[in-house]
């Protein structure tokens, strides 16, 4: 391949390359073909990774291994880490959320590290924001083009749960899941993977949920709201939605059938009915209390 054809299809934000994916893709059908596809994109990530370390500070390096492509300015010893790291959550996820998880798709994964916070904010500020993020000081899976995972230069002990939590999020993309049921099986695998316990639910928690929820509140979950609210909303909604899944997995052939039925835009109501035949009004009883917590998608705006 021309190894300077892809320059012509960057933009820059923040003096940061954006790859434009449409004309990308143009190209890519017209020059390529569909023979390797694998091995065509995996020579367009390297591009594009080249392509964003000479925009940056001298010392960014690639590292490779057969699922992933990492970028970051950290010692060789810190990239062949965390790469392992990150073939061995991978695999967790296929073998563990079997018949959910799908690592469909061409090309590497794509991890960038950035070893100055400021060129973090300048890079991920293009994009606006996102659904499904872990925080957005600790790094984020980017659904946009060629999806790919972003992080701040943090110590691996930090970097790891973020990794398996966002890598979560990328091998469910395909199935465009309710936020509840997306952030609950991350949450969920964050902590099976790195061996991190939930946080407990004792009676304090417990109280500030009752205080918390309320059916306005409880809509704003099913929409996905909660998790970004400025108070306690999103460590509720994350304990909530954790709850939720830990129960309905317990039949995990049915789960399994309830995901990839459930729909964002009623939040899973009809596949829950379906599959479990109940509603996600009931679950949500069955940890409140009576009230109306089912989903009223006829109420939501937008």
């Amino acid at each position: 391949m021309n190894n300077n054809w892809i320059k012509g299809h960057l933009t820059f934000h923040q003096n940061l390359p954006r790859p434009n994916w449409a004309s990308i893709y143009k190209y890519a059908d017209a020059h390529f073909g569909n023979d390797n596809l694998n091995a065509v994109w995996e020579d367009i990530a390297r591009k594009w990774m080249h392509e964003l370390a000479a925009s940056l500070p001298s010392g960014y390096r690639q590292t490779e291994t057969s699922d992933f492509i990492v970028l970051s300015d950290q010692s060789a010893r810190y990239n062949q880490t965390f790469s392992d790291y990150l073939q061995k959550c991978r695999r967790h996820l296929l073998s563990t959320l079997a018949g959910i998880a799908n690592d469909e798709g061409y090309g590497k994964h794509v991890v960038i590290i950035f070893g100055d916070i400021d060129h973090y904010y300048d890079y991920v500020s293009f994009y606006g924001p996102q659904e499904g993020t872990y925080g957005l000081s600790s790094g984020m899976y980017l659904n946009y083009g060629y999806g790919h995972f972003v992080f701040p230069n943090i110590d691996l002990h930090n970097a790891e749960p973020i990794a398996a939590h966002e890598m979560t999020h990328a091998l469910l993309n395909h199935l465009q899941l309710p936020t509840w049921l997306d952030e609950g099986l991350a949450v969920n695998m964050e902590a099976a993977i790195c061996g991190f316990p939930s946080p407990p639910l004792d009676r304090q928690m417990f109280d500030k949920h009752q205080a918390f929820w309320g059916e306005d509140k409880m809509q704003e979950f099913w929409r996905g709201d909660s998790f970004s609210r400025p108070d306690d909303g999103p460590e509720l909604s994350y304990q909530l939605a954790r709850i939720l899944v830990t129960n309905l997995a317990e039949n995990y052939d049915a789960f399994v059938a309830f995901a990839n039925k459930a729909d964002r835009r009623d939040s899973g109501e009809a596949a829950i009915e379906d599959v479990f035949d109940i509603s996600l009004g009931d679950m949500v009883t069955n940890f409140l209390g009576e009230g109306e917590w089912w989903p009223k998608p006829e109420t939501w705006k937008g």
